[in-house]
């Protein structure tokens, strides 16, 4: 998809997807989910690509993690470090978004396997 403006008034589907992402980021970059299974989630956007940070699981089977279970460090830039193996891509931010969200970490390590974070 071009990232033209893809609907008059925000009411598509992405664009209610990302303005929901803009509602994650006023709420102190942390997930809104009423059904409670990722409610407070942190919330990263790395090189205008947009990650959910699951809780570490040391219990469940890492192939119902994102990533396959990969450990990911990321350092917000308020200095504090996520460490998850249940990292969730959203996907690219489009540029008419990421003035609303606008990157707010890093990735400093990768452990687990060669597969990047990213979305191809």
């Amino acid at each position: 998809m071009n990232d033209t403006a893809c609907c008059t008034g925000e009411t598509c589907y992405t664009c209610r997807f990302w303005l929901e992402k803009s509602e994650w980021a006023a709420n102190d970059d942390r997930v809104i989910d009423p059904s409670g299974i990722m409610d407070g989630a942190p919330v990263a956007r790395v090189d205008g690509q947009h990650f959910i940070l699951k809780p570490y699981d040391r219990t469940g089977d890492p192939q119902w993690r994102g990533f396959g279970g990969h450990e990911f460090t990321f350092r917000f830039t308020d200095g504090r470090e996520v460490v998850s193996n249940d990292v969730w891509c959203q996907g690219d931010i489009p540029a008419r978004f990421r003035g609303r969200l606008p990157d707010n970490a890093v990735i400093v390590s990768q452990q687990g396997g060669t597969r990047q974070a990213t979305v191809e």
